[in-house]
């Protein structure tokens, strides 16, 4: 049987829309062993106690399974046991039996064990886009990723005299503003109080090479 389980949880039919809740549940598993660390014996203990089931399916070598869905401690326990495991040659993190990123899967249980504990839902804003972990976690929704991707309102735009240092708001203090909002409101063009010379060099960097010469037409 898939170890990747997907179940509806509500499902609303109105007049104009459609709308369904989905609760997703992954197993991810965790390979491991045999070492000649230490640390084995503290791995294997981390396993038996965090992991939803842990088993040896070899000598010195075991294979813990974390059902990942909405509680915090199974992410925190798949963290803590990559953090052991994770840079021995034979550690593999596996997903429905396809092998995944083992970097990515810690970086996965941290953030959403965080996210889990501290809010009781994922509200990661995506402000660096999606990372590559995302793609493994339970919690992640692509539609609210996208949604927060989307700006929701324009820049506002703001009266600015010639000699002016600063945006002033409505609310009589000051607004700073950057990046494509700041040349939005310059209407992409710099006033003349603001220095651009450190954007152009005084003379051509010396690895550039020098022009070919054109050859005279015959």
């Amino acid at each position: 049987m898939s170890r990747f389980h997907q179940k509806a949880t509500g499902l609303a039919i109105g007049w104009c829309s459609l709308v369904s809740l989905v609760w997703m549940e992954r197993m991810v598993c965790v390979v491991f062993g045999p070492s000649r660390s230490k640390r084995f014996g503290k791995a294997v203990a981390e396993a038996q106690t965090g992991a939803d089931e842990c088993s040896e399916v070899e000598s010195g070598r075991f294979r813990a399974g974390f059902l990942l869905s909405v509680e915090a401690a199974a992410y925190t326990g798949l963290a803590r046991l990559l953090e052991r495991v994770r840079h021995w040659r034979a550690t593999e993190v596996c997903e429905d039996d396809e092998l995944v990123s083992v970097f990515h899967a810690r970086e996965m249980a941290w953030c959403a064990s965080f996210q889990l504990s501290t809010f009781g839902e994922c509200r990661e804003r995506f402000a660096y886009g999606v990372l590559p972990r995302c793609a493994l976690c339970p919690l992640f929704d692509s539609e609210r990723a996208i949604r927060a991707g989307n700006r929701q309102e324009p820049a506002s735009h703001l009266p600015m005299g010639g000699d002016a240092k600063a945006f002033e708001s409505d609310s009589g203090g000051y607004q700073i503003v950057s990046g494509p909002d700041l040349l939005e409101l310059l209407n992409w063009e710099l006033p003349d109080w603001i220095d651009a010379d450190f954007l152009f060099p005084d003379f051509p960097p010396a690895e550039w090479a020098k022009p070919a010469r054109e050859e005279e037409p015959d």
